[in-house]
């Protein structure tokens, strides 16, 4: 009896293992070992909704109206923002296809080849956007890729989810065409998707059939291509610690992984993803972000952002608070993207173009200014083994915070929260930072502090004092480059700020080029466009 019992027994988990493998049709399809792009490129994360054009402001935590300590609603809060986009006043009076112009071109000229779209349910006016940068893309002719990134698709069911984004996606495909050749594809032709926190648009059973969660996320996703007529190789974003068994059930339905803001250190996240990824022959991407510190205020305790500048003013100074990862000034970046070249990656992911209101954008802005820019394009020269167009320049960046981290701003001392305990040090941020990009060695003096810097790419350090920056650049005693910030370190903020200034030899010119966009002729040459 006992022996037919287990014969039973044996048999029952013999047919429920090939009914699920009958189900899952989905696991380690042959096309996920294949390669995601066969060029190298470098995408940004686009705000699709925060971009400014004539009848459209930007939302109120990037708004430079909130920008000044006095003389608007928020200076109980000495000023909602800490951004002061530069774009604002030169596209205030644009229409939507001149401010898509200029988003493409000052992204070309940062180093950016294009945008992965943000894409949320709820916004279909947002499509209306996407589809005029295709169309600018095509009319300038414009070497820019796009994609979209499914973003959050929380609530609802997975079904209606779907429902949702397979009919704005398809209006979108139906006026740009599939075959437009500015989506971002893979070689063998699937259209790229990303995903932030993507996995959201599958429901999960709460009894799984033995099956992975990630069959689950991945059938959503395979179910949203039967809908839109497509097939797509989708991006799974990771913002964590993954551990090796998750991942490896990860990448046994999905393509690609690519990190979020997760901080560079000796025990990277990034590194055990990226060595799993070889192993399993799936494609691992490069992420980049230059800073993070939140204009946005939100609620105390909560990612809850106000999204409304008199929602925050009603809540009060002692309700809010800021988010922070300390970045080392350009550092964390800057290994980063060393990382992405170390791995050797076929796409390089800026966290992001626009995202002003966190503070890790790219885009045009008073404080960010050009620094991280040349220091994207020195280090994609590197990955592309492209020579440098600069080569036979000098280019002097400096980085610094505005104050020490242990100095407590009077009288709008905001609570600000590190929520990554393993990013990088605060004492690392309390110094100024000089990147020198050089054609021969030459003495460096800040502050009038003189040091020796070598030809190439060197970073020095230099104590911190109040006052504004002072840089110069000196080469057998001619003194060759020189500038001083037009923003100064203090001994007594006003208000908490711990955004990343830089400024640069180059960041004038690089303003000025913002202004001849539209005072140029109609381009059609695209060697004429980068």
């Amino acid at each position: 009896m006992k022996q037919i019992v287990c014969r039973l027994f044996a048999t029952l988990l013999l047919l429920n293992s090939i009914s699920i493998s009958a189900q899952d049709k989905l696991k380690n399809l042959p096309e996920l070992s294949l390669p995601v792009s066969n060029k190298k490129l470098v995408m940004a994360h686009y705000m699709t909704n925060i971009i400014r054009y004539k009848g459209h402001k930007l939302e109120d935590s990037c708004d430079p109206e909130f920008y000044p300590e006095n003389g608007n609603i928020t200076s109980s809060l000495g000023g909602l923002t800490q951004v002061k986009v530069l774009s604002d006043s030169i596209l205030k009076d644009r229409t939507l296809d001149e401010a898509v112009e200029f988003e493409m071109r000052t992204a070309l000229q940062s180093g950016i080849d294009g945008f992965q779209f943000y894409y949320v349910l709820g916004t279909p006016g947002w499509d209306e956007i996407i589809k005029a940068f295709f169309r600018v893309a095509d009319r300038k002719q414009l070497d820019f890729k796009f994609a979209l990134c499914i973003s959050h698709p929380d609530g609802s069911t997975e079904a209606l989810k779907i429902a949702g984004l397979s009919k704005r996606m398809n209006a979108i495909f139906k006026e740009v065409g599939k075959n437009n050749p500015h989506w971002l594809r893979t070689p063998d032709g699937r259209m790229i998707l990303y995903m932030w926190y993507g996995e959201q648009l599958a429901d999960l059973p709460s009894d799984l059939n033995g099956l992975s969660p990630f069959y689950y996320m991945a059938r959503a996703y395979n179910r949203l291509a039967e809908a839109t007529g497509e097939h797509f190789a989708c991006i799974f974003s990771i913002n964590e610690r993954i551990d090796s068994n998750k991942l490896n059930e990860l990448l046994d339905y999905f393509p690609s992984v690519w990190m979020w803001t997760v901080s560079f250190t000796d025990d990277y996240a990034g590194k055990s993803v990226a060595a799993l990824c070889k192993t399993r022959k799936r494609s691992f991407m490069g992420s980049a972000f230059p800073d993070f510190y939140t204009s946005k205020l939100l609620k105390r305790g909560t990612w809850q952002m106000f999204h409304h500048a008199t929602d925050a003013v009603c809540a009060g100074i002692n309700s809010v608070e800021r988010k922070y990862i300390a970045t080392g000034l350009s550092y964390n970046y800057r290994k980063l993207l060393e990382f992405s070249i170390e791995q050797d990656v076929s796409i390089i992911n800026v966290i992001t173009w626009n995202d002003y209101p966190e503070g890790h954008h790219l885009a045009p802005e008073l404080n960010h200014n050009d620094g991280f820019s040349l220091l994207l394009k020195y280090y994609k020269g590197l990955w592309k083994k492209e020579p440098d167009n600069k080569a036979d320049e000098d280019v002097v960046i400096s980085f610094f915070k505005k104050y020490k981290h242990n100095i407590s701003p009077v009288p709008y001392k905001i609570s600000l929260v590190s929520f990554q305990e393993d990013a990088v040090s605060y004492n690392s941020e309390d110094s100024i930072e000089v990147v020198t990009l050089l054609k021969d060695k030459a003495d460096l003096t800040v502050n009038q502090m003189t040091t020796s810097v070598p030809r190439g790419m060197f970073v020095s350090r230099f104590k911190m004092h109040s006052g504004p920056v002072q840089v110069t650049l000196s080469r057998n005693g001619v003194a060759l480059k020189h500038f001083v910030t037009p923003e100064s370190i203090t001994s007594n903020p006003y208000r908490t700020d711990r955004l990343t200034y830089s400024w640069s030899t180059e960041t004038e010119s690089w303003r000025r080029s913002f202004y001849k966009i539209f005072s140029q002729p109609d381009l059609t040459n695209k060697a004429n466009i980068k």
